[in-house]
């Protein structure tokens, strides 16, 4: 099954992690590629280390987040491209070793961002084996994938305190 987590609002990877727990609760074989995530300021980094015999983690991505700062790069560079489309096929070997759930966090976002091409994406969800759930997450997702979809779940954002200009906050936010 294709299952696509999206929207403007927070949780996004959040719910993939809960549904990556789940099915290695289970025993089922998983995997989470990181989409253009890289550094090492990810909180669910340090717990999911400690699960790697349960869950496979595959992290792509330059660094974008300065956590001194509390600054965020927004520009995509060639190497950010580079990374992602790594990514893409670091997934696609996956499909060959009988994996139950395979998450693309942020694979959509990279799409939308001109970091991976729409037909490359496209034919990631149609070689997807009958076998594996593939559950891809970001914002902005596009019509023919949510038709394409079993599942689309959106999250909404109604109040964020962001917009009252406070800052992200380190286990919450990242």
């Amino acid at each position: 099954m294709i299952l696509v987590i999206t929207g403007n609002g927070k949780g996004k990877t959040t719910s993939a992690l809960g549904t990556a727990l789940r099915a290695s609760g289970w025993e089922k074989k998983v995997a989470i590629t990181f989409f253009d995530k890289g550094g090492s300021h990810y909180g669910e980094e340090n717990t999911l280390k400690l699960l790697q015999e349960k869950i496979h983690i595959l992290r792509f991505g330059c660094e974008r987040f300065d956590e001194k700062s509390k600054t965020f790069r927004f520009e995509n560079s060639c190497d950010d491209k580079k990374q992602a489309e790594e990514a893409l096929e670091a997934t696609r070997k996956l499909f060959d070793k009988d994996y139950f759930l395979i998450i693309c966090d942020e694979l959509i976002n990279c799409m939308n961002l001109g970091l991976l091409e729409e037909d490359a994406v496209r034919k990631l969800v149609n070689d997807c084996p009958a076998s594996t759930h593939l559950m891809l997450t970001g914002r902005h997702c596009p019509d023919w994938l949510r038709q394409e979809a079993d599942l689309v779940s959106e999250v909404q954002d109604t109040k964020h305190y962001y917009r009252d200009g406070k800052d992200a906050i380190k286990g919450l936010d990242y």
